[in-house]
C-alpha cells in the first residue's frame, strides 16, 4: 500500500510539473513587415536599470513609431557572446544621444537568445546582452528611469527554425519604445 501511494504521489508531482511548464509556454514571434524582427511587449523580465519605475506608454512623447524604433534598434550578437559588435556601436551611441535629448522618452532594452542552452542560461545571457547595450546608453548619459532591461532568453524567437540563419536572427537586443 505504501509503495502504491509513493508511485501515485510521484505521478501527481510529474503531472503537476508538466501542467506548470505548459502554462509557461509562449508564442513564437514571426518575422514582421518587411522582414524585420520586432520585439514583443509581454513576458518575463529580469532586473535592470530603472526596474521600479513606471514604464507606461505615453502617446504625447512622440512614440507613434514604436514599431519603427524596434525595427531600427535591433542589434545582433555572436554565439554565446554579450559583446556589442563594433559595427553596431555608432547606432547604440546615436540612440543614447537621442534619449539624452529627450529625457521624457522611455525604452525597454530587450535581451534575446537562440533556443540552444537551458532556460536559465538563456535568460542570463539575454540579460548580459541587454546590460551591454544599457551600459553604452548609460555612458552616453541616459538616466536609469529612461531605460529598463528585460531578458526574454529564448522565449520570443524572431524566427522559428533550427538553422544557423534562424539562430543568428534570435541572438539580439531590441530597444523598444515604452
Amino acid at each position: 500500500m505504501r509503495v502504491k501511494f509513493k508511485k501515485l504521489a510521484m505521478v501527481a508531482i510529474v503531472a503537476g510539473s508538466m501542467l506548470a511548464l505548459a502554462g509557461c509556454s509562449s508564442n513564437k514571434n514571426k518575422m514582421g513587415p518587411g522582414g524585420s524582427m520586432p520585439g514583443d511587449e509581454n513576458g518575463a523580465q529580469a532586473a535592470g536599470i530603472g526596474e521600479n519605475e513606471n514604464f507606461g506608454g505615453d502617446s504625447s512623447n512622440g512614440s507613434a513609431g514604436s514599431m519603427q524604433l524596434a525595427q531600427k534598434n535591433t542589434y545582433y550578437f555572436d554565439f554565446d557572446s554579450s559583446d556589442v559588435r563594433q559595427v553596431d556601436r555608432p547606432r547604440v551611441d546615436a540612440t543614447g544621444n537621442s534619449l539624452v535629448s529627450h529625457p521624457h522618452k522611455k525604452v525597454i532594452v530587450e535581451g534575446h537568445t537562440d533556443p540552444r542552452g537551458s532556460r536559465e542560461y538563456n535568460v542570463a545571457l539575454g540579460e548580459r546582452r541587454a546590460n551591454s547595450v544599457a551600459d553604452i546608453l548609460r555612458s552616453k548619459g541616459v538616466n536609469g528611469h529612461q531605460a529598463r532591461v528585460v531578458s526574454y532568453g529564448a522565449e520570443r524567437l524572431a524566427v522559428e527554425g533550427n538553422t544557423e540563419q534562424a539562430f543568428q536572427a534570435d541572438r539580439r537586443v531590441v530597444i523598444a519604445d515604452q
